[in-house]
C-alpha cells in the first residue's frame, strides 16, 4: 500500500518585502508502506519543509499530499493523519514534557484520550522498544543525547504512528548517540514492519536505508537505492554532499594510481578489496 504520495507539490514561504520563496519546485514523490527512506540535501534544499508538510504542519502552496490515501489539505482528517505520522525532531530536549520519563512517554496517547489499562501497555512497548525499560522511572533531563532522543521516539511510538519521520534526530549527537537512535529506527522497520523517513546529512547514516532521495533547489535530483546514488558521487559532490567513508577513500586512492573498485558503500567493503589487493 502507498503510504505517501506527492503529486506536483509546491511550497512557498512569504517573504515581508520581497514577495515569496518557494522552497519546494513541484515534488512527485510515492513512499510504500515499510520502506526505509534516507531524504539528504544541503542546507536549503527543501527536505525539511517536505516532512512537516507530511505531519500537516504546513500544507502545500499547490498540489496534493496523501497519506494511506488521505488528502492532507482536507481540515477533517488533520487529526487522523497525524496519529499516523510521527515526527521527532532535531532537539531532544524540545519534545520533553514531564520529568520522569515513563510519564513523557505517556503524555501523547494520553491527550488522545486512550484509555489507562492501554496507556500502560504502550508505555511498556514503546520503551522495550527503543532499550529504556530500565530507565522508567528516571528523569530524562540528565541523560545523554542518544538516551534523550531514544524517549522522544519512544513517545511518538506511544501514538502508534504508522510512519516515523526523524527529522535531522542524529545531527545533535555524538557518534555514539547517531548509532543508537538509527539502530532504533532500523528495528522499528525490520520487525515492525513501520515506514521510516530519515532526513539526514550524514551519508553513512543514509547507507542504512532502502532508498535514498537526494533533494537540492526544492527539487528532487537523484532516487534510488543506495549503491545507485553513491555512483553519482560527482553530480552529489557539485550539491555540495559527499558521500560514505569508506567510498571517498576508495576514490581517493583510485586517484592516486591505485587500481581499487570504486564502486564500495561501506568499511567491510573497502577492507576486503585492499585485502584482495594486497
Amino acid at each position: 500500500m502507498t503510504a505517501v504520495k506527492l503529486d506536483n507539490v509546491k511550497f512557498e514561504y512569504s517573504v515581508y518585502g520581497s514577495g515569496a520563496n518557494r522552497v519546494l519546485d513541484g515534488i512527485d514523490l510515492q513512499i510504500e508502506e515499510g520502506e526505509f527512506v534516507a531524504l539528504v540535501g544541503h542546507n536549503g534544499s527543501g527536505k525539511s519543509t517536505l516532512a512537516k508538510l507530511l505531519n500537516v504542519l504546513l500544507t502545500p502552496t499547490e498540489g496534493k499530499i496523501s497519506i494511506f490515501g488521505m488528502d492532507t489539505s482536507d481540515d477533517d482528517l488533520i487529526f487522523e493523519i497525524r496519529k499516523r505520522v510521527g515526527m521527532v525532531f532535531q532537539n531532544p530536549d524540545n519534545q520533553m514534557i514531564a520529568s520522569i520519563v515513563e510519564d513523557d512517554v505517556a503524555f501523547g496517547p494520553e491527550n488522545l484520550g486512550v484509555p489507562r489499562d492501554e496507556i500502560i501497555r504502550r508505555v511498556d512497548w514503546a520503551l522495550e522498544k527503543v532499550g529504556m525499560s530500565d530507565m522508567r522511572r528516571s528523569t530524562p533531563f540528565k541523560m545523554s543525547g542518544g538516551q534523550k532522543q531514544r524517549i522522544a521516539i519512544a513517545g511518538v511510538l506511544a501514538i502508534r504512528p504508522d510512519i516515523m519521520v526523524l527529522d535531522e534526530s542524529t545531527a545533535m549527537l555524538d557518534p555514539q548517540g547517531r548509532r543508537e537512535v538509527l539502530s532504533v529506527a532500523k528495528k522499528l522497520n525490520k520487525e515492525d514492519g513501520m515506514t521510516v523517513i530519515l532526513i539526514t546529512h550524514f551519508m553513512d547514516e543514509a547507507l542504512e536505508a532502502d532508498r535514498i532521495i537526494v533533494m537540492d533547489g526544492g527539487k528532487i535530483a537523484i532516487d534510488g537505492a543506495p549503491r545507485e546514488v553513491f555512483r553519482e558521487s560527482s553530480k552529489l559532490k557539485e550539491m555540495g554532499l559527499g558521500v560514505p567513508i569508506a567510498k571517498d577513500v576508495a576514490e581517493r586512492l583510485f586517484e592516486n594510481g591505485l587500481p581499487i573498485d570504486t564502486d564500495i558503500l561501506n568499511e567491510e567493503e573497502l577492507i576486503d578489496r585492499l585485502c584482495q589487493l594486497l
